[in-house]
């Protein structure tokens, strides 16, 4: 997609966490005219603190040198009586990249709003080439919450796309063993009943409002790469079980969504998946 816009495209990645891509992509000189990380106010406030110490990206002239800029906009409690993180409100500007808190299980309108703020965030385009990144992110929502995230984003941003990466075929033996190991790390995962099958996965995004809707298994994908990156890969120590690793490739997907078919094109992630070197 940036080569296709020549970096006039913006990318908001939704539960970032400790993600790394906008840094690799200026390595490459190849980022977009905007880069948008939302995560939870712990979780950003961390990142940004990371950035600015080891000075990793060049601030701008706006930020101050001490964290005061990290404080929150609200002296609200953190978190109400439904679990949901409220209005505390941390952002971090660096030139194109954009760190901003917010609780995805909050009213989508609510994220629109500060996507689009040049005020209180980046300034987003909703006519913008965009693409939407979501890694197991969605599967931590109950189901009607991600259903309403996902069908504003496509209602309010015509030319967007969604790259979405999370479990499949959860109804399996061996996704039932995947759904006993997360528990047994306190770990629950209320939106399984969207990763029952490829299609259960691409069909709650045709529902949500997305024109087109195409999944992956990561097996799928893997066949897809070159023969010496494959070979390179199974003779890596950490995968000297090729069987159990099959069977999780099996349990995970890719899955792209799309509102206009000019914006990150399916024929182009295929192409990008069979240069992995």
């Amino acid at each position: 997609m940036l080569q296709s816009t020549g970096g006039a495209c913006q990318v908001v990645s939704l539960g970032a966490g400790s993600d790394t891509l906008y840094f690799s992509l200026k390595d490459t000189q190849q980022t977009p005219e905007l880069y948008v990380e939302i995560d939870l106010a712990l979780n950003i406030r961390q990142k940004a603190m990371i950035i600015q110490r080891r000075k990793l990206l060049e601030t701008t002239a706006a930020v101050p040198s001490n964290d005061d800029y990290l404080q929150p906009t609200t002296s609200r409690k953190s978190i109400n009586a439904d679990g949901l993180h409220n209005d505390l409100h941390y952002v971090f500007e660096a030139g194109r990249f954009h760190l901003i808190s917010f609780d995805l299980r909050r009213p989508v309108h609510e994220l629109i709003d500060i996507l689009c703020s040049t005020v209180r965030g980046p300034g987003c385009s909703k006519i913008y080439p965009t693409l939407f990144l979501a890694e197991c992110v969605l599967v931590y929502m109950p189901a009607e919450t991600s259903y309403k995230l996902i069908e504003g984003l496509s209602a309010n941003f015509p030319r967007a796309s969604f790259l979405h990466y999370e479990q499949v075929n959860m109804n399996d033996s061996f996704g039932s063993i995947m759904i006993k190991n997360f528990r047994a790390r306190s770990c629950e995962l209320p939106g399984l009943d969207a990763c029952h099958s490829l299609a259960t996965q691409e069909e709650r995004f045709l529902k949500a409002g997305w024109k087109i809707s195409k999944g992956w298994t990561i097996n799928q994908v893997y066949k897809t790469l070159p023969a010496n990156t494959r070979y390179r890969i199974e003779h890596l120590e950490l995968l000297d079980d090729i069987e159990v690793t099959v069977q999780l490739f099996d349990h995970y997907c890719i899955l792209l969504a799309t509102n206009d078919e000019t914006v990150c094109p399916m024929k182009q992630l295929e192409e990008s998946l069979c240069s992995v070197e």
